[in-house]
């Protein structure tokens, strides 16, 4: 497996660098074949990102190059949606439940919470992918037409959170509420009424589902 990750890192970087969509949909193509989801996105798909992040912010990345790796990643992402999930919730016998996750408006960088989304329907959960930018209301309607078990919405920055904290109040009485990314400081998630996730997307997954299993007569 370390050679596969290895491997397909340095063959992203060469596509990316090239523009070589074809050769990264190869790579990635190997990768989640040779290794779970799970694996490969917390091998590679991840630590990519996060370098894609740092090289941008440094002046070595062009926003050429980051919008490219950000189509490529989402094709693939959004293509495994389409793979049938495992059942590994505590109770086999019950309903999955539902997770909606968003970000609020203003937030676009989306592809972690993509990622988790994919985490969590491995293990079991059934979720609901709003995406980037996406209205509160439009989030608190799709909770409710969803009867959401959960909701996580995640944002870089608190001011996401907190210029719709009335709101997200309300709806945190409703539903459980979750809140991910460097935005989900300890105020935030207070002035919110949420429950802050853990800030490793692998780990968040975990907690998640952990909370949705105590919560399982809800469903």
């Amino acid at each position: 497996m370390v050679v596969t990750i290895t491997t397909t890192t340095g063959e992203l970087w060469a596509a990316v660098e090239t523009f070589d969509a074809e050769t990264a949909e190869i790579a990635l193509a190997r990768l989640f074949w040779d290794v779970p989801l799970s694996g490969a996105v917390t091998g590679v798909v991840l630590p990519f990102l996060r370098e894609v992040g740092d090289r941008w912010e440094a002046g070595t990345l062009s926003v050429a190059h980051e919008h490219f790796v950000s189509d490529m990643l989402r094709r693939k992402l959004s293509a495994l949606s389409s793979v049938p999930p495992h059942r590994v919730l505590e109770d086999a016998t019950a309903p999955s439940p539902v997770v909606l996750l968003a970000c609020p408006p203003g937030e676009r960088h989306d592809l972690v919470l993509l990622c988790v989304a994919l985490m969590l329907r491995e293990r079991g959960v059934r979720p609901r992918f709003l995406g980037a930018d996406t209205p509160i209301p439009s989030v608190v309607t799709a909770a409710r037409a969803t009867n959401a078990d959960a909701v996580v919405l995640a944002a870089t920055r608190a001011t996401a959170f907190t210029a719709h904290s009335s709101s997200l109040l309300k709806l945190a009485e409703d539903r459980p509420l979750y809140l991910a990314g460097r935005g989900a400081d300890v105020q935030t998630v207070a002035e919110v009424g949420a429950t802050a996730l853990p800030d490793d997307p692998v780990r968040a997954v975990v907690f998640l589902v952990g909370a949705l299993n105590e919560l399982g007569g809800s469903w």
